[in-house]
């Protein structure tokens, strides 16, 4: 069993971030290895289930994942119900005093044999990896429509006077 993890910071409230990370649907919107994303159960909520795709070191993955916890801006949990192997993952929001979100992702994954002789560190470290590029991207994503829509205030304010 592999126990990854990492934590990141991202510049909107704790239920924007959620909206953004815990909705499978926008997975493809931020994660480079997610290729695509079905809902099967109407919108996501605790007991929803999806399928993921994802294509990973020369690798594609199809998983029906089910989401186990649903709170909004609080957390959110899922775990595998068929796939090439087994994963449970977690994301917790926490909000800072600025109003920005800090989020605590983990991920437990048991990938059998399907990396054939790829040791277990590498792989975790492959995760760990794409997750703080992928976050990373989102939140300068993120701060730069925060700056666009301070700047169309800013005009906007601007034209009025």
């Amino acid at each position: 069993m592999i126990k990854a993890e990492h934590t990141f910071d991202l510049p909107v409230p704790p239920e924007e971030a959620f909206a953004r990370l815990s909705d499978p649907a926008r997975d493809p919107e931020w994660q480079a290895a997610c290729v695509a994303t079905r809902l099967l159960d109407g919108p996501a909520r605790a007991g929803g289930r999806y399928e993921i795709t994802f294509q990973l070191i020369g690798k594609r993955m199809t998983f029906t994942v089910e989401i186990s916890e649903y709170e909004p801006g609080l957390r959110s949990r899922f775990h595998v119900l068929d796939g090439p192997f087994h994963y449970v993952g977690t994301y917790a929001y926490t909000e800072h005093p600025d109003g920005t979100t800090g989020v605590h992702w983990t991920f437990d994954v048991d990938p059998g044999d399907y990396f054939g002789v790829m040791p277990q560190s590498l792989v975790k470290k492959l995760l760990v990896s794409q997750v703080k590029k992928d976050s990373g991207k989102l939140a300068a994503e993120l701060r730069g429509a925060a700056g666009s829509r301070s700047d169309s205030r800013l005009v906007s304010r601007k034209e009025r006077s």
